[in-house]
């Protein structure tokens, strides 16, 4: 299974980003929803690779959403790709010796000599391009003299390949969300006074509920023909030793705060934690969130009495004085609608901004 770690220092050493129209502001947005990737080759590679293909990027997420990809693919000769696709929003371009010539545009970034030493060269070097037909676009290319070569290349570096992509889903997604947030940039300054660290809410989301150093912000709106409900939830409480970071801890202290705060639909139902097998199983992680000790949980909830359920992310951050541990939780609700990777990609994003 595909391990993810966002510290977002993502392979620096093998990843190679070239910067294409970076302030081009005449570019068009780059279209195509959240976790959607573009595959680009000569029509027999992917047929010849497609196995390979499939087991390298339609994995299953983290113990999240259960047999729920985190990538959708889109199959793309070359022919096709610049009358359909090239303004795509993220894109895996494999490029052989017979595609070179087809590929001027998509190899605009590279010199004919760059090009050369990358398929020739018998390791996997990853490179990366962005904006280069639209704003908010990112390209990683793999080089390789024909199929096996390419699918030698994939088999040793699919694992970086998938870091740059989904990093970059983030980043991407989180430059989007604060291009203008100037109706929510208060919350920013209030929430850092109170709690100790800020976060930038986009200006989708409004305020529900503030008191006691609690925030409650929801953004609702449809898709399809069925509610969507993305939560921001944050809050504060006492930090003693790395116990309270136990998983143990932090459900305790989610349950509690959740039980008087986010009530259902009839009396006397309330949120809460679940950890059912009929549920994917929680996910726990350690890392360094904008210079914060951070420990983040992915799991469901549920709601006593009623049948509801859904997944969160919640961030567990230690306060700047080591104090106090700020939590950071997004929750989603889309009803009869299986598919909530993006959402959930959203809420990770938004938590980029914690500082």
């Amino acid at each position: 299974m595909l391990k993810r770690t966002y510290t977002f220092c993502f392979i620096a050493i093998m990843v190679l980003m070239v910067s294409c129209s970076d302030s081009n502001s005449k570019l068009p947005i780059a279209a195509g929803k959240l976790g959607t990737l573009v595959l680009v080759s000569e029509t027999q590679i992917q047929n010849d690779l497609k196995g390979l293909l499939d087991s390298s990027f339609l994995m299953s997420t983290e113990n999240t959403t259960g047999t729920e990809p985190f990538l959708e693919l889109i199959r793309s000769n070359i022919f096709d790709f610049e009358s359909q696709y090239s303004t795509q929003k993220t894109i895996f371009v494999m490029v052989d010796k017979a595609s070179v010539s087809k590929m001027e545009a998509l190899l605009e970034p590279f010199s004919s000599a760059t090009i050369q030493k990358l398929i020739e060269n018998p390791e996997p070097k990853i490179m990366s391009a962005r904006n280069l037909f639209a704003q908010y676009q990112h390209i990683v290319y793999l080089f390789g003299k024909d199929a096996k070569d390419l699918k030698q290349k994939l088999q040793k570096s699919k694992d970086q390949i998938n870091s740059s992509l989904m990093s970059f889903e983030l980043i991407d997604q989180s430059e989007k969300l604060y291009k203008d947030t100037s109706s929510n940039d208060q919350y920013f300054k209030m929430i850092k006074e109170e709690l100790g660290l800020g976060v930038k809410i986009p200006s989708a989301f409004k305020l529900k509920y503030h008191k006691n150093k609690t925030y409650w912000f929801e953004y609702s709106t449809t898709e399809g023909s069925s509610p969507k409900l993305i939560n921001l939830v944050l809050h504060t409480y006492p930090y003693k030793d790395k116990v309270e970071l136990s998983y143990e801890s932090i459900r305790s202290a989610r349950d509690t705060v959740f039980k008087y705060l986010i009530k259902g639909e009839l009396p006397g139902t309330y949120m809460g934690t679940t950890e059912s097998d009929y549920y994917p199983k929680m996910f726990k992680e350690n890392l360094f969130l904008n210079g914060n000790y951070c420990t983040k949980i992915k799991g469901w909830w549920t709601v006593r009495g009623i049948s509801q359920a859904g997944p969160y992310v919640r961030y567990v951050v230690v306060s700047p004085n080591k104090k106090n541990l700020i939590a950071f939780e997004g929750f989603v609700y889309k009803a009869d609608i299986n598919i909530k990777e993006p959402d959930l990609r959203l809420i990770e994003a938004i938590a980029l901004s914690i500082k």
